[in-house]
């Protein structure tokens, strides 16, 4: 489970407002603590803690800070025994939880991971979408190439026409993949009216091509016209032996 730790470690430490009692402190006032001992905390606090942390995850009443340091308290004590909880976030009307489900699943369950990371790229908020996106670069699973394509030209990752962030993960997940034939789609990218795609779509012509070209200090807006015009001779050279 090292890397369900590491994911914790990173978002357990989100703070929540309040002040915390010197004596007794309720299980809110432990997870807004800032510092690493209060997962062994409530760890001591014997089965019934993951109980309540179930119920503070899940209380539309409360906070967002506390609802997701609950969730992940919760995961983190009941590892793969939480898949159930996990499943039901991501259905939550809530995108912090979904977007909090998303992330820890790939440390429980990859296929899960994968299958919930694939409707994410579907999901109204754009954190959530990112995050599903970035999850299946980490997957590493090249039948989700295809999806990932139509995702970066999706309507919804533009507003008023302009590109979104989001488009800049999915071309580094692509290019993450690096699944052969793709060299066309980097190559168009490289026309998109989004510059930080480029120095993504490079590095994805990179790892399919094995090549390197033009100086790596050469920044990529005008290092594609390297690829543009290798592309172009490699597609000329292919027609020309072709007929």
């Amino acid at each position: 489970m090292k890397n369900l730790t590491s994911v914790f470690l990173f978002l357990f430490t989100i703070q929540v407002h309040g002040s915390i009692p010197k004596n007794k402190p309720s299980i809110e006032q432990i997870l807004s603590q800032t510092n690493t001992h209060k997962f062994s905390t409530l760890k001591k606090m014997g089965p019934e803690v993951y109980k309540e942390l179930r119920k503070l995850t899940f209380d539309e009443s409360r906070t967002l800070g506390i609802r997701w340091q609950a969730f992940m308290a919760m995961v983190r004590l009941g590892e793969k025994e939480a898949i159930p909880e996990v499943k039901e976030a991501l259905n939550s009307s809530d995108w912090f939880l979904r977007d909090a489900a998303i992330r820890v699943l790939p440390a429980l369950d990859k296929e899960v991971a994968y299958k919930a990371a694939i409707k994410g790229l579907d999901d109204s908020a754009l954190v959530v979408r990112t995050t599903a996106v970035d999850t299946l670069g980490r997957l590493g699973k090249k039948e989700c190439a295809d999806k990932l394509w139509t995702a970066l030209y999706s309507k919804d990752n533009y507003i008023r026409n302009q590109s979104l962030w989001i488009r800049k993960h999915i071309v580094s997940a692509l290019a993450d993949l690096a699944l052969p034939g793709s060299e066309a789609k980097f190559i168009k990218v490289l026309d998109d009216s989004d510059s930080t795609l480029f120095a993504p779509a490079i590095a994805g012509l990179e790892r399919l091509t094995g090549k390197k070209l033009g100086e790596t200090q050469i920044p990529p807006v005008y290092r594609r016209y390297y690829w543009k015009k290798w592309y172009k001779e490699t597609v000329s050279v292919s027609k020309a032996q072709a007929s």
